[in-house]
């Protein structure tokens, strides 16, 4: 049976059913889901939530499904595994893509709307935060086509809702996204678009894959499942969708026409700015009888993990072509999963650090620092790395900056963050012990000593 969205949600409830949180009574769309999943979050608990009546539609919302990285890790076969084993077995998942296979019918269109009965606001579309300026689909993959290339391109972008047939889109000028949608732009013709919503957590974190415009993501989210990705032909566009998802929206982003969009709440705890972007027209409705409709929370871990726990691999491969020490790779929670990188090396000669720093800037323009560290350092652990830098680090020589680079136009420390700039300075550190380094303390033996044989009941943790 082909994985997707229900199978991974009834086999976690069978499993794990504190993983797995209903909400039965009414709930508002407008902040109150988002309500309820932000006191968890005050509380330090990330189920998945399902709040079975929402009010103004007949579908129930999914949420919450990428909050804990544990089920991720369980979505590729690892259910008990630790974070290392987690990039691991995705590093070489990545490397091995499985090509989608066409089918002729599938679950996602069991129920076909268009013409007049195209009405997005049937969907338990949510608003998020007080200052959005409105509802928004946020785990929705937009799918295009290089028209180029020919090769089938997907990723998350937020929309909004503008009408019951239109969405506003913002396509970040780093995503290959944008840069499909600007060849189709500059010929004045219309981009077509699928935005699939809802599916196996493993499909997502294989489609968010770093990989290059060249690269059909389908395959890599095939590698990363285990197995081909079903896709099946659009009833309205010249694209394909997967198969299994919940619900497909096929869509054409209109050429030159601009309406605001926006404010709205990002990844970096704080609001992207209202921009004259794209309208997105929608065609048609396909989905599932009885379909789940997968929200993303977006500023919060169900966001954050999702798009920083796979960046990893792609910043070791690329940072090992600079210093082939390299040990791991960390891209902590502490820097919105996005921008800062810990690396931990076995430094051979004087200048690696800094060279392994560029490289991991090269790998992920949202990168902004990048702190180098020799390989006694915990990177899973802030405190290390900070001591680390506290320690290790002469300010003078150890650090560099490198000004007015490609970042993310959603960074509220950007150059110009009300519009949208996309320019940032970034900063690497070396923060690997010098060659005069002085010796570190130490207690011989500490690492031999059992508590218990000197603390009656005592337990280790």
């Amino acid at each position: 049976m082909a994985k997707d969205l229900r199978g991974f949600l009834n086999e976690l409830e069978a499993d794990e059913p504190d993983q797995v949180l209903r909400v039965k009574k009414e709930v508002d769309p407008h902040f109150e889901v988002t309500g309820v999943l932000a006191k968890l979050e005050q509380e330090r608990k990330f189920p998945v939530v399902i709040f079975e009546k929402v009010k103004g539609s007949a579908l129930p919302v999914v949420t919450n499904v990428h909050a804990d990285s544990r089920r991720l890790f369980r979505a590729i076969g690892l259910k008990d595994g630790t974070l290392a084993e987690f990039i691991r077995e995705y590093s070489t998942r990545e490397d091995c893509p499985k090509p989608p296979v066409v089918v002729k019918a599938a679950p996602v269109q069991e129920v076909i709307l268009t013409g007049k009965d195209v009405d997005v606001t049937r969907l338990p579309i949510l608003t998020y935060h007080e200052k959005d300026a409105g509802r928004y689909i946020t785990a929705g993959f937009g799918i295009m086509r290089d028209p180029d290339s020919g090769v089938r391109n997907a990723g998350i972008y937020r929309l909004m809702v503008h009408s019951p047939d239109t969405f506003g889109i913002q396509l970040s000028e780093t995503a290959h996204g944008h840069y499909i949608w600007q060849t189709y732009e500059r010929q004045n013709r219309a981009t077509p678009m699928a935005v699939a919503i809802g599916h196996h957590p493993a499909f997502y974190v294989g489609c968010l894959s770093f990989t290059s415009l060249e690269t059909d993501e389908f395959s890599v989210a095939g590698g990363i499942m285990g197995e081909p990705v079903e896709m099946v032909p659009c009833r309205t566009l010249d694209l394909e969708v997967p198969a299994h998802a919940e619900i497909v929206l096929e869509c054409e982003i209109l050429p030159k026409l601009r309406k605001p969009e926006a404010p709205f709440g990002e990844y970096p705890g704080t609001y992207g700015p209202q921009r004259n972007n794209p309208i997105v027209q929608v065609k048609a409705i396909t989905m599932r009888r009885n379909a789940l409709y997968q929200s993303s929370f977006v500023g919060h871990a169900d966001n954050l993990l999702l798009s920083g726990i796979v960046r990893s691999t792609t910043i070791m491969k690329t940072v090992k072509m600079a210093s082939p020490k390299v040990r791991a790779v960390h891209v902590p929670a502490s820097g919105r999963c996005r921008f800062i990188c810990y690396v931990s090396i076995e430094k051979i000669i004087e200048g690696e650090p800094k060279n392994a720093a560029m490289a991991a800037f090269a790998a992920d323009p949202f990168l902004k620092y990048v702190v180098v560290v020799d390989q006694d350092v915990n990177i899973l652990n802030d405190e290390e790395v900070l001591h680390a830098i506290a320690t290790r680090v002469r300010a003078d020589t150890d650090m560099f900056m490198v000004t007015h680079a490609k970042g993310s136009p959603l960074d509220p420390a950007s150059y110009d963050p009300a519009a949208g700039s996309h320019l940032v300075t970034k900063m690497g550190i070396d923060a690997t012990r010098k060659a005069n380094y002085p010796e570190e303390i130490r207690v011989p033996g500490s690492e031999n000593i059992k508590l218990e044989d000197y603390f009656e009941g005592w337990r280790s943790t």
